[in-house]
């Protein structure tokens, strides 16, 4: 009897730490389907969009319904663990403690497994158990939206407002206009700007310290103004000595007025014409940054690092271009970021955004501490590069074409035949 009674606890807590494993593996895919994600399936025309932006509307509610069953599960292991393995004294306070806390451990590192396992393809996975999951979803129902409601006693108006507007937000996310027509890809493209601007902090747009044009203080208003000409920009950083001592700004309109009045540039000190700088940490989101541009009505800010060195500059046209798309005025002489040379490669300054690269091109790049792909090479090679080297990373070949002292200037990437490595 005691056997039995032994295997069945066996039996149920292997049930229940398989159950547990699959919610969380499940759970992991369904939050995977991001606002980003939706966008770029529907604008590549991927098999399965529609489907996969109606299971990103039903996600919240399926995430709660697993949740509910995850704690049934949860709780089902522990109780099982209990009965088994401390059979002789059952729920002694030792025993007891003890075998909760190695089943949580272990929970917790099957769930880390599958969620790592579940990330790497969640869209596509979650696609996959679209039935299912609605099903789920769908059972479930009552009781996920009772815990709704009970979530909802005391919530005051103005968090409801806050909830109704997020909600408006989402919606118009998704890309139907007030008549229910589909969004042009600029209007959305401007949407989501919009909404990642408390989520974008200033060093991931400013300009790098490497790239500034700036001004020595001691040169003549005549060399300041041919230095804004030349490089085509109205308002340039003045530095004492070194970057790192910004002196102020100056801006085109009071030199062009300070060689106006006085007659004799070489006579005016660049000092007199200056404005005050505004100085901003890495990590202050563009939502407060623009905020700040606002109330002190400024158009510039230089970006410090956490030693209080110099790490950029950032300016009101960055803030916009983040909203509407790059900006080209009658001084841009530049070329695209990324040019296709055909349908498996690609060449593109190191400078460009690792996001964009990843929105054009369809393939994400996963790490820390680069904002760049070039960043993102130099990770990978770890040491300093030169032209010819290449990296080879989720079915794409990344090599240097050229190089500037220690920067790397630009890149190429060929996607390679994966279908040739397989038969090999």
């Amino acid at each position: 009897m005691e056997s039995d009674s032994s295997n069945l606890s066996i039996l149920v807590l292997a049930i229940s730490v398989l159950t547990f494993a699959a919610i969380g593996f499940i759970q992991s895919a369904l939050t995977s389907v991001t606002r980003e994600t939706v966008y770029f399936w529907r604008s590549e025309s991927i098999e399965g969009n529609e489907k996969l932006e109606d299971l990103f509307r039903k996600a919240d509610k399926s995430v709660s319904a697993f949740s509910m069953l995850k704690t049934l599960a949860l709780a089902s292991c522990i109780v099982s663990a209990n009965l088994r393995f401390s059979e002789n004294e059952p729920w002694a306070w030792n025993g007891t403690i003890f075998v909760t806390g190695f089943s949580l451990v272990v929970l917790g590192i099957t769930e880390t497994i599958v969620r790592t396992i579940a990330k790497r393809r969640g869209p596509s996975i979650a696609l996959h158990l679209f039935g299912f999951t609605s099903f789920i979803g769908a059972l479930l129902n009552p009781v996920t939206r009772s815990q709704e409601r009970i979530m909802e006693i005391g919530t005051s108006s103005q968090s409801g407002d806050e909830m109704a507007g997020s909600n408006e937000a989402g919606s118009l996310a998704m890309h139907l206009d007030d008549e229910g027509e589909p969004l042009e890809e600029h209007e959305v493209r401007m949407i989501r700007g919009v909404f990642q601007l408390d989520k974008t902090v200033a060093r991931e747009i400013m300009v790098p310290r490497v790239d500034m044009t700036s001004a020595n203080i001691t040169i003549s208003l005549d060399d300041v103004a041919d230095l804004m000409l030349q490089a085509g920009h109205s308002k340039i950083p003045v530095y004492r000595d070194e970057l790192d001592r910004i002196e102020g700004i100056a801006h085109s309109l009071d030199i062009l007025r300070f060689i106006s009045d006085s007659g004799n540039a070489v006579s005016v000190d660049l000092a007199q014409c200056l404005r005050p700088v505004l100085y901003v940490p890495e990590s202050k989101t563009l939502e407060d940054l623009l905020t700040e541009f606002q109330e002190k009505r400024m158009q510039m800010a230089i970006v410090i690092d956490e030693y209080g060195g110099v790490s950029g500059l950032v300016t009101v046209e960055d803030l916009v271009e983040e909203i509407v798309g790059e900006i080209h005025d009658e001084f841009d002489r530049g070329e695209p970021e990324i040019r296709e040379i055909n349908d498996s490669e690609y060449s593109m300054d190191a400078g460009m955004d690792i996001d964009d690269l990843t929105e054009t091109i369809g393939i994400s790049f996963e790490g820390d501490g680069f904002d760049t792909i070039g960043g993102f090479v130099l990770h990978q090679l770890g040491k300093i590069p030169s032209a010819g080297d290449s990296v080879e990373y989720n079915g794409l070949s990344i090599e240097v074409v050229s190089t500037t002292g220690r920067r790397i200037k630009s890149l190429s990437i060929k996607k390679l035949d994966t279908r040739k490595t397989d038969d090999a």
